[in-house]
């Protein structure tokens, strides 16, 4: 009996030791497939990412950028629609920039540099809009081609001079503009809008006209001198 029990056991023993290369086996067969996958990740080229059709249609819907001369004309615009009573304001666009042109009539009294309380009123709304503007902003005096009689003046050089200095003084204490980007200038009536032969067109030239300088017509202006 103890004969025949010795060689079963052995052979059960070795049948047994042998359940090893099974687990061998799977691993080695998962570190084959997981090398196989990374190796044919590498070689195929990525997928390119394509924006959705809806992103694009979005995109394409948005608005370009406003011109800032346009808005800056329809805020005046509105400025002077609401608070411009009593007083006469144009507003153009020229090769220098945007102008605004505050006539005379309702602004100034004849021969006098003083703003009337309305211009006063429309001057500083206008400020609010032009305060924060990068912009140089060039205030200039105009006359019409009448000598200057009784006045406080001597000549439409003074006057002009005068009242766009006033406005100047008006926007930069009053208004908080920068008086850095500000600038005053008299021309008498040497720079009409039309020629003086008629009491409306005479009245057309005596204006101040505020001249918001675009990029191009601030490249003419002279630089600061820094000290």
């Amino acid at each position: 009996m103890r004969r025949h029990s010795l060689p079963a056991a052995r052979v059960s023993v070795r049948a047994s030791g042998d359940r090893w290369l099974f687990g061998y086996a799977d691993v080695v067969t998962l570190l084959f497939a997981c090398f196989a996958s990374l190796y044919a990740a590498k070689i195929s080229p990525a997928p390119v990412a394509t924006p959705h059709h809806d992103l694009l249609l979005a995109l394409e819907a948005q608005p370009a950028p406003a011109d800032p001369s346009a808005t800056l004309r329809q805020q005046l615009e509105a400025i002077i629609e609401h608070d411009a009573a009593g007083t006469s304001v144009d507003i153009s666009t020229t090769a220098r920039g945007l102008v605004l042109s505050l006539e005379e009539a309702g602004s100034f009294p004849a021969g006098r540099a003083d703003l009337t309380p309305a211009a006063t009123r429309v001057m500083l709304v206008v400020s609010n809009a032009l305060r924060f503007l990068p912009n140089l902003i060039r205030v200039e005096g105009h006359t019409d081609d009448t000598p200057i009689r009784g006045s406080l003046f001597s000549s439409n050089w003074e006057l002009s001079t005068a009242r766009a200095t006033r406005v100047v003084r008006l926007l930069s204490e009053q208004g908080a503009v920068d008086p850095s980007r500000l600038s005053a200038a008299g021309y008498a009536e040497y720079r009409p809008r039309m020629a003086n032969d008629s009491p409306e067109a005479r009245a057309r030239n005596r204006r101040v006209d505020i001249v918001v300088l675009d990029v191009s017509a601030q490249q003419d202006e002279p630089a600061a001198l820094v000290r």
